[in-house]
């Protein structure tokens, strides 16, 4: 197993790791084309998902509310950039600015955790000081979610197939979040891959079996855990 130094006390996992869970799940094919679809569906396979798309922008902005935010586990796959997605039509997502619309970011409705595999899109502190800023902004995509996860660095095509396919086995078994990303890249990835989740702090232990009570959508704290 390659392993990577990660920014966290301890890589937890939860007491009803022996549950299947299955509860609301979307899943969203970006720009990337078969690779994307092949990755997305090595998630969402492992729930009786409700939502599987082409990702279209409306789905993360305008209409958020019957696409991403409708979901309790929204998992996107495509080509990205800091704060950014791009679309199966190759039109791209603000992130600092999806909630920037009357259906509000992620959370407000029903979302609790969402995953971005795609490169760069959630930049640490080693990247950006004001990490934190771009998602918590009036506007921004943090309006209840509990946690996001993705990369911090360049995230090859080559490996996300089988990092998507242990990460959904791991959330399905009831497997904290975050921890669950980072523990599937650490299995299944390069060592210059490296992780990165965003959560509010009340949030930091959550499974998709048991999770807090959503944040306030006018709560701006959030925390980060990297590698490096």
């Amino acid at each position: 197993m390659k392993l990577k130094i990660t920014l966290v006390l301890l890589l937890v996992m939860i007491s009803n790791a022996d549950k299947a869970i299955d509860r609301q799940e979307g899943g969203y094919v970006g720009s990337g084309g078969q690779i994307a679809v092949d990755c997305v569906w090595n998630f969402i396979k492992h729930f009786n998902y409700e939502q599987y798309y082409w990702s279209k922008d409306f789905q993360f902005t305008t209409s958020n509310n019957y696409r991403v935010d409708q979901m309790d586990f929204s998992f996107y796959c495509g080509h990205g950039n800091q704060y950014y997605i791009t679309m199966s039509d190759d039109a791209g997502v603000d992130l600092s600015s999806t909630g920037n619309n009357s259906q509000k970011g992620w959370g407000n409705n029903n979302c609790e955790f969402v995953a971005f595999e795609s490169c760069d899109v959630i930049p640490s502190p080693i990247e950006l000081s004001n990490w934190w800023n771009n998602w918590v902004k009036d506007g921004a995509a943090f309006d209840g979610l509990h946690q996001a996860v993705g990369w911090r660095t360049v995230a090859y095509f080559a490996h996300c197939r089988e990092i998507c396919d242990n990460f959904g086995g791991r959330v399905h078994a009831g497997y904290a979040i975050w921890q669950s990303w980072f523990d599937a890249i650490n299995a299944e990835s390069d060592l210059d891959e490296m992780g990165c989740a965003v959560m509010n702090p009340n949030c930091n232990m959550d499974s998709h079996a048991s999770f807090a009570p959503d944040p306030s959508i006018n709560d701006q704290s959030l925390q980060v855990w990297y590698q490096y």
